[in-house]
């Protein structure tokens, strides 16, 4: 093959809205590329893949387990044998929250694949609402994703003040000098202004070798550290999860219930909670996100579907809630 595949990397912290960046990527795209996206969710529930199947891409998704860590060779398996026999004209990856985004360029740049891929985006979704609290307690993914971006996308900026905005940018500068920072709603631009390259602040990180990947990031000053600040790599080895399938019909009040009960760590300390799940009248998709939580008509599916990431997490408790069989009935 003479001709190399472009390749976009979605990348951001739990919750941060990389499926929804992604879908607006899907949406507004003006060309008609054949498109291949690799889904790499924590958890045995594919959510996103299920909400990203609206399109005409082909999907892959990897389970249970992080791209950089333990699932290293088998993205590497499914990357190869999807541009063999798929050819697709563009690919996108989707890398679980919780895994370092250097890592996963170290994955892309192996030399099996110095022929066949060029890297055109790099991006990293930060939720505005909760990047300083998540750079406290999840410093070592969080600084790592924000460090080897490209363009920073930060997310929810409609619901908060000129003042906060400007809080997160500078402490985005603080981890990554060279990225171009959008800060505008999405609602107000198209993807093509999104992921506008601009020379100004294009860094080197697409032709930057692999073995000098992991050097860029520097830890610099201390932060402060929370009770529960990560100092191990692997995600994995930090957070649980917990997934669900089932018939179960939720009305309105009861998944009202149920959230709210998350976010007062009545089932452990949820970080991020999503889920397809059957309502009296339509499908609800549901979003929690470290307290804040909201829910929104979906598309009939097959079955429900949840997963529910943080720690210490009260699995059967969990599951008992969800399909109905707690005393309290949520």
């Amino acid at each position: 093959m003479t001709h190399k595949v472009p390749l976009d990397i979605v990348s951001g912290f739990l919750g941060a809205g990389k499926a929804t960046l992604l879908l607006k990527m899907l949406k507004e795209r003006t060309t008609n590329e054949k498109l291949f996206i690799l889904e790499n969710e924590y958890g045995k529930a594919g959510i996103d893949g299920t909400l990203l199947s609206v399109s005409n891409a082909k999907i892959e998704e990897i389970y249970s387990g992080c791209i950089c860590c333990s699932l290293k060779g088998e993205f590497t398996n499914v990357l190869q044998q999807a541009i063999s026999e798929i050819r697709p004209e563009r690919i996108l990856i989707e890398p679980t929250g919780i895994g370092k985004l250097s890592e996963v360029l170290q994955i892309v740049k192996q030399p099996c694949f110095h022929d066949v891929i060029i890297i055109d985006h790099v991006i990293t979704v930060v939720d505005v609402h909760h990047a300083h609290s998540f750079l406290v307690n999840f410093g070592e993914f969080y600084k790592d994703q924000i460090s080897y971006g490209q363009t920073i996308v930060c997310s929810k900026t409609q619901d908060v003040s000129p003042q906060e905005i400007e809080e997160v940018v500078k402490m985005i500068r603080r981890y990554n000098a060279s990225a171009r920072i959008v800060t505008t709603p999405w609602n107000q631009l198209s993807i093509q202004q999104i992921l506008a390259k601009d020379p100004l602040y294009e860094n080197q990180i697409a032709s930057e070798p692999a073995s000098s990947i992991g050097k860029r990031f520097s830890p610099g000053k201390k932060q402060q550290q929370s009770p529960n600040h990560v100092k191990r790599h692997s995600g994995t080895d930090t957070f649980q999860n917990v997934s669900w399938k089932g018939s179960r019909v939720f009305s309105v009040s009861i998944l009202k219930k149920m959230l709210d009960h998350i976010s007062t760590g009545k089932y452990g300390q949820i970080v991020r909670a999503k889920g397809l799940v059957a309502g009296e009248k339509s499908w609800f998709h549901f979003e929690y996100v470290n307290g804040r939580w909201e829910y929104k008509s979906a598309k009939p599916h097959t079955i429900g579907q949840a997963v529910f990431i943080g720690q210490n997490l009260l699995s059967e408790q969990l599951l008992r809630t969800l399909e109905g069989r707690n005393a309290e009935s949520c």
